[in-house]
């Protein structure tokens, strides 16, 4: 049997079906959170700016045109929702960054390369972490969700030159972070 399309399923939600808005939410679930969590920055908010983007996206179901692409339309949704999730969060408390309390690192014997590879992971992680949320979420729209430049800028209303533009900052910027650290090969002569 095939696998019911988003559009059928916002359809169907519109007619008042749950389930059918219920598979929505468990279908796209994680890749609303990672979006979030790209313009946000941290775990909270981007756990609220999730929960509140399916609460927009129920209540706008109504506006929603079948004919056009779901992913798209709710990706947009969820990025306005993260940004005025961090507009907010920089409203009420000006100057302070949350942060989770740092591991302690397993120093068993045989870890050397697991943990070589997860001090790579986190330093491209606080590198990604420095980036504009407008640059942060173009990156993690292309390179985890694997969107093209076209649905990229429809979810975030920019041009594909816009798109373009800010994946080569991103990718610049991540670069310039991780190779005075060492974190990566150097790059080629030329820039």
């Amino acid at each position: 049997m095939d696998e019911i399309r988003d559009e059928t399923l916002a359809k169907k939600a519109v007619a008042g079906d749950m389930i059918a808005f219920e598979d929505l939410v468990d279908r796209h679930r994680m890749a609303v959170y990672r979006l979030a969590r790209s313009v946000t920055g941290n775990h909270h908010d981007a756990d609220d700016a999730a929960q509140e983007t399916f609460l927009r996206v129920y209540r706008a179901l109504g506006s929603y045109d079948p004919s056009r692409p779901f992913k798209p339309w709710l990706k947009r949704i969820t990025y306005n929702t993260s940004l005025n999730t961090v507009r907010a969060r920089n409203s009420r408390s000006r100057g302070f960054v949350g942060g989770e309390l740092p591991e302690v690192a397993d120093q068993s014997p045989g870890q050397s390369e697991r943990m070589v590879a997860k001090q790579n992971a986190e330093s491209i992680d606080q590198a990604v972490q420095t980036l504009s949320s407008e640059l942060r979420a173009t990156l993690l729209l292309r390179a985890v969700e694997g969107m093209s430049y076209k649905d990229i800028a429809t979810a975030m209303g920019v041009k594909i030159g816009t798109v373009m533009s800010r994946l080569s900052r991103a990718r610049e910027r991540i670069l310039d972070v991780l190779e005075p650290a060492g974190s990566v090969a150097q790059r080629g002569e030329k820039r």
